[in-house]
C-alpha cells in the first residue's frame, strides 16, 4: 500500500526526525516500514513510507498513541516533581544523584527491563550518562530553561485531535493553527531547539502543525542522546549533531527502516567539513544538508533551512 508524502522537503530540518517519528510510531503496532526517497511520476523526489497501513489508519495510530503519565515517575525528594522545571533541582534532593536518576529511568541492573516504559524513554531521551558531571548532575541536557522547554512540557498532553485531521495532514501537507497558544516540544532536538512552537517560520511561535509536533515528539524520543565531546566540554546530543551550532542530516535513496536510519543519521562521513558524495552514494545517499542555529532569545534557537553540502 504505502504511503507518498509529497509536502515532506528533504532540506527541512524537522525532516530527519518527523521521519524516525512515524517509522518508531509505526513500529510500535508491529508494522516494520521503510522509508526512501525515490522519483515520482513527475519526476520529483518524494518520501515514500512502504507500510501496509493507509492515511486513515495511521491518522488512528498518531491519535491513539499513549503520552507518558508524569505521576508514574517516582521523583527524588517526596515522589513527586512539583514546581521544579529542571532535572538537577531535583536530582540535588538525592545523596546518589546518578544512581537515582539510573533508577528512574530504569537503567540500573535491577531495574532494566526488555522493554523499559515510555515514561522511562522519556526521561532517557533528556540525558544520558555520557554527560554527567562527578558530582553525578546532568553536565547538559535536552531540556532548556522556559514554559516550552522543560520537564512541564515533556510530560503535558497536547490538546487531542481528531484521526480525520492527522490523515488529512499526511494526505495534502502540514495545517498551522494560529490560536495564539503554540505547542512546546518539551524536549530539543539535538541540543537547539526549532523554536517555541513548530510553525512553518521559526519565528512564528505562536503556529503549530498538530502532525509535525506529534512526529517530532515521537521523533525525539526515537533518538536517544550521546555523549557529545566538543573541545574540553562533554554535552549531550544526538545523530544529528554536527557541533554546538549545526546539524546535518541526509537524503537517501534506499528503502531504510527505523535502524537503518538511525544508522545513516550517524555516519561520521555526514558531519565531516565536506562530506564525500562520491563514497556516500554507494551508501545509497545522494545529498548531504547542513543547517545553523539561529538566536532568536536567551531560551530559543531555531534552525533554518538546511543549505547542501559536500562534493
Amino acid at each position: 500500500m504505502g504511503l507518498t508524502l509529497g509536502w515532506m522537503r528533504a532540506h527541512a530540518p524537522y525532516m530527519p526526525i518527523v521521519t524516525a517519528g512515524l517509522l518508531a510510531l509505526l513500529r510500535s503496532a508491529g508494522e516494520e516500514a521503510t522509508a526512501c526517497w525515490e522519483e515520482d511520476g513527475a519526476g520529483l523526489v518524494v518520501l515514500r513510507v512502504e507500510t501496509a497501513l493507509d492515511a486513515d489508519a495511521i491518522g488512528e495510530l498518531i491519535a491513539s498513541a499513549p503520552w507518558p503519565d508524569e505521576e508514574r515517575v517516582v521523583w527524588p525528594g517526596d515522589g513527586r516533581r512539583g514546581r521544579a522545571q529542571g532535572l538537577k533541582p531535583l536530582l540535588r534532593l538525592s545523596d546518589n544523584p546518578l544512581a537515582t536518576f539510573r533508577a528512574m529511568a530504569g537503567t540500573t541492573a535491577e531495574g532494566r527491563s526488555s522493554e523499559p516504559t515510555l515514561e522511562q524513554r522519556v526521561l532517557r531521551a533528556i540525558v544520558t550518562d555520557g554527560v554527567v558531571g562527578d558530582d553525578g548532575l546532568p553536565a547538559r541536557n535536552r531540556l532548556l530553561s522556559g514554559v516550552k522547554s522543560d520537564l512541564t512540557s515533556a510530560f503535558k498532553r497536547p490538546p487531542r485531535v481528531a484521526a480525520a485531521d492527522f490523515a488529512r495532514e499526511l494526505r495534502e501537507g502540514l495545517t498551522f493553527r494560529t490560536d495564539g497558544k503554540g505547542l512546546g516540544l518539551g524536549l530539543v532536538p539535538e541540543v537547539q531547539t526549532f523554536g517555541g512552537s513548530t510553525g512553518p517560520d521559526p519565528s512564528t511561535i505562536d503556529s503549530y502543525s498538530p502532525l509535525l509536533h506529534r512526529l517530532l515528539w515521537h521523533g525525539i524520543i526515537a533518538l536517544p542522546p550521546v555523549p557529545v565531546r566538543r573541545g574540553r566540554v562533554r554535552t549531550v546530543g544526538g545523530p544529528l549533531v554536527t557541533s554546538a551550532t549545526a546539524i546535518s542530516w541526509p537524503r537517501w535513496r534506499v528503502p531504510v527502516d527505523l535502524s537503518g536510519l538511525r544508522t545513516f543519521f550517524s555516519l561520521a562521513t555526514i558531519h565531516a567539513d565536506t562530506p564525500p558524495l562520491r563514497a556516500l552514494a554507494r551508501r545509497g545517499v545522494d545529498r548531504v544538508y547542513r543547517a545553523k542555529s539561529v538566536k532568536l532569545s536567551d531560551t530559543v534557537r531555531v534552525f533554518r533551512w538546511g543549505e547542501e553540502v559536500g562534493r
